[in-house]
């Protein structure tokens, strides 16, 4: 009775060697898969590629006023080299007597004001007066400590009511 249950043993080896067979093939596909998709994406280093790496920064000064104040500094510097003077005030628009100061400055001195009260934001003050810090330098340096006090003091004279 027992006989008829069990299976001679060349039979039980021949099936289980069809079952290695499609084991052994089925694991070298999905490797070969696994290493097409490795090589796609770049995980594997050829020998002739170099090294692929993302690599990103963040600057987590955005809106503040440090950034704007470098921004100012950077927009003086590039106006400088274009050639020209220029100095920023932030607030209401110039009255009458300071738009006739003004246009005697840029006659005389070649500095020209100009206005950023449409858009005034907590940013615009750093702007301007890292714009101006750059500008006062230049100046200084072209026409006198006297006349670069003069000038922003007179802005500064001016937002004090």
């Amino acid at each position: 009775m027992l006989s008829e249950f069990v299976e001679p043993k060349w039979q039980r080896r021949r099936g289980i060697r069809k079952i290695h067979v499609v084991a052994v093939l089925s694991a070298v596909v999905s490797a070969g898969a696994v290493v097409l998709m490795f090589n796609e994406f770049g995980v594997v280093q050829g020998p002739g590629g170099g090294e692929r790496q993302l690599i990103a920064t963040v600057d987590l000064r955005l809106g503040t006023p440090a950034l704007a104040f470098e921004r100012g500094q950077a927009r003086a510097r590039a106006d400088l080299e274009a050639g020209l003077l220029k100095l920023q005030r932030v607030g209401p628009p110039p009255s009458k007597a300071e738009t006739a100061r003004d246009a005697r400055m840029k006659q005389r001195y070649g500095v020209e004001w100009v206005s950023r009260s449409d858009q005034a934001t907590p940013l615009t003050p750093a702007f301007a007066d890292g714009y101006n810090g750059v500008m006062r330098a230049e100046i200084e340096r072209r026409h006198g400590k006297a006349v670069a006090e003069g000038l922003l003091g007179f802005e500064n004279t001016r937002k004090q009511p």
